[in-house]
């Protein structure tokens, strides 16, 4: 009989438990996941001293789990917990510490303890702002704390500084959503209140007729399959759609996904327009950020060619490389680096396109070129 060392068993119980867990809190479970949360607490503390760092984010974890079920007394103590220890065996300066502070703050809040709430949401910020920033994830830890910070101090009445604070928040939320989404419309609700609540009825109503406006990516179509060009041919307003949301819009909004896949699927069937595929276009397909970027150059391409009813030209392919190019440089930090996009994003600028223009005027030139060598072998 092979004996199996119990450390190993105790690591796939920790393992097991740990995915019920997620699964219960991002399912909104989060009773059940105050439960497994506990189980693994019990079962890491028989193995590692209090100091732990997964010890102590398995704690402040599960003290958020009793702040969604409003158990707000018990929270507090958990979070108060996590703090302490993170302060006393790791450290008071990294994005886990800025978070337990911001985690801290939302507990003292919910108890009404509103200047030591604003105290520990001003240090996370603090903390957040001295730190490299490189991923969403991180400027997000960032926006949060901004509007965790102006919720109480919307609460204390200090609606001005509560209107400043969400501000910064939703600028991260505008750069990597878009101002036109669900994730930013949702959080924009809140600066409406604080703007109401502070006697700004004008600018309140401002934001409330954008608010009725609803958010693009809840107003795209569903993504389809087309059986005929036909049938395509009956799509062409929402492909637009689509393409403009594709390109009007950080590769981060919630349905870059399904606005892709909509006008790729149009365009693999519709007789409408033209994208012809030279060396420029096989290479960006060549990597998952190329592709993405040949989302963007497709797009254009459709675009301008349903608007001015052309299938290919000169101008709109020019035009394509101009706006690849400013995709690829908006995005690049969620995209990673594009080798074929590189030349044309070293001379990018927003104000003056000539240099890109030149670039691809080559890349037009040996399009066209190759276009005539397939027609000739063709007659051949």
């Amino acid at each position: 009989m092979l004996l199996i060392p119990t450390t190993i068993i105790a690591q796939d119980d920790m393992k097991s438990l740990d995915s019920l867990a997620e699964i219960a809190i991002s399912n909104g479970n989060f009773a059940g996941g105050y439960l497994l949360r506990t189980k693994q607490i019990d079962t890491l503390s028989k193995q590692v001293n209090k100091g732990d760092s997964n010890l102590i984010r398995l704690i402040a974890n599960r003290g958020m789990c009793l702040e969604r079920i409003k158990k707000f007394d018990e929270a507090l103590i958990e979070e108060k917990k996590a703090v302490e220890l993170w302060t006393k065996f790791q450290d008071t300066t990294s994005y886990t510490y800025a978070s337990l502070l911001s985690n801290l703050s939302i507990c003292q809040i919910d108890v009404n303890q509103l200047d030591a709430a604003i105290e520990n949401s001003q240090k996370s910020i603090s903390i957040l702002e001295t730190l490299p920033k490189t991923t969403m994830t991180q400027w997000m830890y960032q926006a949060k704390t901004y509007i965790n910070k102006a919720e109480v101090l919307a609460k204390a009445k200090r609606f001005k500084e509560a209107i400043t604070e969400e501000w910064k928040g939703l600028e991260i939320f505008r750069r990597y959503y878009g101002n036109d989404t669900s994730p930013y419309l949702k959080e924009l609700t809140y600066l409406q209140k604080y703007l109401k609540e502070s006697g700004n009825e004008e600018e309140a109503d401002k934001i409330a007729i954008k608010l009725e406006e609803g958010a693009a990516d809840l107003r795209l179509p569903k993504v389809k399959e087309f059986a005929s060009a036909e049938e395509a041919s009956k799509y062409n307003k929402e492909a637009i759609y689509c393409c403009n949301y594709y390109l009007d819009h950080p590769i981060t909004a919630p349905k870059m996904i399904e606005a892709g896949q909509f006008f790729e699927n149009w365009n693999n069937l519709s007789k409408d327009v033209r994208i012809n595929m030279g060396k420029f276009e096989h290479d960006l397909l060549q990597s998952q950020g190329g592709s993405l970027c040949y989302l963007a150059y497709e797009a254009s391409m459709i675009t301008n060619e349903l608007r001015n009813n052309v299938k290919f030209d000169k101008v709109i392919y020019l035009a394509a490389i101009v706006e690849v190019t400013g995709f690829y440089v908006d995005n690049k930090q969620s995209i990673g680096l594009v080798a074929t996009l590189e030349p044309f994003a070293k001379v990018y600028s927003i104000d003056n396109p000539k240099p890109v223009l030149k670039l691809a005027e080559e890349q037009y030139d040996a399009l066209m070129k190759l276009m005539k060598e397939n027609r000739n072998t063709k007659l051949q």
